[in-house]
């Protein structure tokens, strides 16, 4: 006869767990209560019980609005020093930051190959309308991988619907449908079955698994709102050991162009080593900066995207990424790489500072590609010119920039159909920034191995430009 699954069941509090503070009395305020006492209100754990071991054990019992860094590393931790012994886990946590620590899970725990399965709920066990035991249940079977394929991620139960932990959000502050994956699909569905997109799951990693302990606490997240002023920004960049901002903008990454506000959020990150990173205040989508001109002093200032990343998981692994040690350019560099599956675009951005073109040329450094750079999976590329100064006009007639990738030879004779010409940017005025769409050019010329070089052909004259940014976003699915 074959051994029993094993799970074990992380306690943390939350309304799934809490009891009224006064028995017997229903309108004392709710409290987390210990499980042995939950316990008597969940009689199909019984039934569970014959089918796979639940080993239950009892972190610090808080409201979950009490969440905190720390804790994260004491539930990883805990979940680390257990991995062996288990074939999967759950945690039982408020809503209010479920989706924060499911988020934190994911990127602390290096090398997953087991599901971790957060679930709480909107009603206390002990309610006769509750909610807990339906996801309560569900949870335990998908942790134990009773019947249904192993998931190795960390994922949020939620109404009979499977989510990415670190791609939630909680959408209802009373729904039972309280949690949603606004730019993700479900990884399962949960009916008279359980339906597994095996498709949309992470693949198990082939490393060995360990826990990475530390975290930044001094981040924030911080919204641009009608009327900002930019003392407001600079109280905030101000705060003492502040060192990364989440900056949640409008529609697809814009803010106010009031220049102090630019000139506040350059002086912190080009002045006081703050990332600055920006995501959309919408629900869906993604941020394109670049795409208005209300973002692109963001990017000349060095802001980075955080494409459809949530706030929480933008926010999180901002503070697993500063936890780390590494230098703040890592940071920003990693920051838009997919690590955990927490966003659908890695972007790859090959900086060229200071140019210009001198008899109408200019050949700018050859970059390389960088580690986890793929070819095949290019969905999007750009180039954008900031502050462009007109040197030297030859006469009337339109100024124009022939671009160049990986064609070091390239003058003014050269041909703007060979597959080498990425694009033309046509009537190029002074103190212009501009993007070039250049997508399916840049996917037929950039090669494996090979370093990005671009020459820069202008016809009629000569110019100069602060800086060039060549984006590249590529797909992370698998």
């Amino acid at each position: 006869m074959a051994a029993k699954r094993k799970v074990l069941m992380l306690c943390t509090g939350g309304t799934i767990g809490m009891l009224h503070k006064v028995k017997d009395d229903p309108t004392s305020p709710l409290v987390p209560a210990k499980w042995k006492e939950i316990e008597n209100n969940f009689t199909a754990l019984k039934e569970l019980r014959e089918r796979f071991d639940v080993v239950t054990d009892e972190m610090k019992l808080i409201d979950s609005s009490d969440m905190h860094p720390e804790y994260w590393t004491d539930l990883a931790k805990k979940i680390g020093d257990h991995y062996n012994e288990y074939d999967g886990f759950v945690v039982l946590h408020g809503t209010d930051t479920m989706s924060y620590t499911a988020t934190a899970l994911s990127f602390m725990l290096e090398n997953l190959d087991k599901p971790v399965i957060v679930t709480g709920s909107q009603l206390p066990l002990a309610k006769a309308r509750t909610d807990a035991v339906q996801n309560l249940v569900t949870a335990l079977i998908i942790a134990a991988s009773d019947g249904v394929p192993t998931i190795p991620e960390v994922c949020i139960l939620f109404n009979n619907v499977l989510l990415r932990g670190n791609r939630s959000r909680k959408v209802s502050s009373s729904g039972f449908a309280g949690f949603d994956s606004p730019n993700y699909p479900p990884l399962a569905k949960i009916g008279e079955h359980i339906d597994i997109y095996t498709k949309v799951i992470r693949k198990p990693s082939a490393e060995g698994f360990f826990v990475s302990e530390f975290l930044e606490p001094n981040v924030l997240t911080f919204d641009i709102f009608p009327g900002i002023r930019a003392e407001i920004l600079e109280k905030v960049f101000d705060i003492e050991g502040l060192k990364g901002v989440v900056m949640k903008t409008y529609g697809a990454g814009n803010i106010p162009s009031a220049p102090e506000l630019l000139e506040n959020i350059g002086d912190a990150i080009n002045g006081k080593n703050i990332a600055v990173i920006n995501i959309t205040q919408c629900q869906q989508g993604m941020v394109e900066m670049g795409l208005y001109d209300a973002s692109m002093g963001l990017l000349r200032n060095g802001v980075i995207s955080g494409v459809d990343m949530t706030p929480e998981a933008a926010l999180v692994k901002m503070m697993f990424l500063l936890g780390q040690g590494y230098d703040i350019d890592t940071v920003k560099d990693l920051m838009q790489r997919n690590l955990r599956g927490e966003q659908s675009v890695n972007v790859f951005n090959f900086m060229y500072k200071k140019g210009e073109t001198k008899n109408n040329i200019c050949n700018m450094q050859a970059q390389p590609l960088p580690a986890g750079f793929e070819i095949g999976k290019i969905v999007k590329a750009n180039i954008r010119f900031s502050k462009i100064a007109i040197t030297n006009k030859k006469n009337k007639k339109p100024l124009n920039l022939s671009i160049f990738m990986n064609y070091p030879k390239a003058d003014v004779a050269t041909s703007t159909d060979i597959p080498q010409c990425i694009g033309v940017l046509e009537n190029v005025s002074e103190e212009a920034d501009c993007m070039l769409e250049c997508t399916q050019k840049a996917s037929q010329v950039i090669a494996p191995g090979r370093p990005v070089q671009l020459t820069v052909v202008s016809q009629n004259g000569n110019l100069s430009w602060d800086d060039v940014v060549l984006s590249i976003y590529t797909d992370v699915m698998d």
